[in-house]
């Protein structure tokens, strides 16, 4: 369910590390009401970015890393840069949520992040501090347990992976994971199976002819040796 948006705070930090420069972000009108089917109603969240986020060859060149990888949990929520606003009922701080997962590295498009243990990585977007409304940029997904995404990540100075904004988190097509543990599984059949999927081809194609925006990069903490 989408609740109107009022332009109101800047995300700033957020954007500046994600490829994005918001030229606003919203105080919505927060619907609080569940909806019929018991869902939590999701607040869309607009933005302009630095580059073209359905272009994959820049949304790949601006990454510091793309690649495949299972989502193995969800392990919680941070909430960041609170902001108090005035609102009807008096001042409300109001915070950023940033939903932590924990991935498997299936197969790297870009970088080398380690395929033997399970990354944090964290996804801007996510369930409110008052547990009533998801905030999701407009066109964006969380990504859900046991399914397969290309992400496209970029790594902050204290060498963790954010993962933020519309076509940040692509999910594979394919039901090959699901089925079978992933520790059996070798590096030939993954990449065998991979390589029929549209997503993964695509976005290999993407990063043989990315288009890199010039910033400042750091070092994920997982980077392979």
């Amino acid at each position: 369910m989408r609740t109107s948006m009022k332009k109101a705070f800047m995300f700033l930090s957020i954007f500046t590390t994600v490829a994005i420069l918001a030229s606003g972000c919203s105080n919505p009108k927060i619907d609080k009401n569940i909806t019929k089917s018991g869902e939590i109603p999701t607040s869309y969240l607009q933005a302009s970015f630095v580059i073209d986020i359905n272009n994959p060859k820049e949304v790949v060149g601006y990454a510091d890393y793309a690649f495949v990888g299972l989502v193995e949990e969800m392990t919680g929520t941070d909430y960041k840069f609170p902001v108090t606003k005035e609102t009807e009922d008096g001042p409300k701080v109001l915070t950023s949520p940033y939903t932590n997962y924990s991935v498997k590295v299936l197969s790297n498009i870009k970088g080398n992040l380690k395929k033997d243990v399970s990354i944090p990585i964290q996804k801007f977007g996510g369930l409110n501090d008052d547990k009533s409304t998801y905030f999701l940029f407009e066109d964006d997904s969380l990504p859900q347990k046991g399914k397969v995404y290309v992400f496209t990540a970029t790594a902050e100075q204290d060498g963790s992976l954010l993962v933020s904004g519309p076509n940040s988190n692509i999910e594979v097509k394919t039901d090959f994971f699901s089925k079978k543990s992933i520790q059996p599984i070798s590096e030939e059949s993954i990449a065998n199976e991979l390589a029929k999927t549209e997503e993964y081809k695509a976005y290999q194609d993407a990063y043989k002819n990315e288009i890199v925006k010039d910033r400042e990069r750091f070092t994920s903490n997982y980077e392979a040796p």
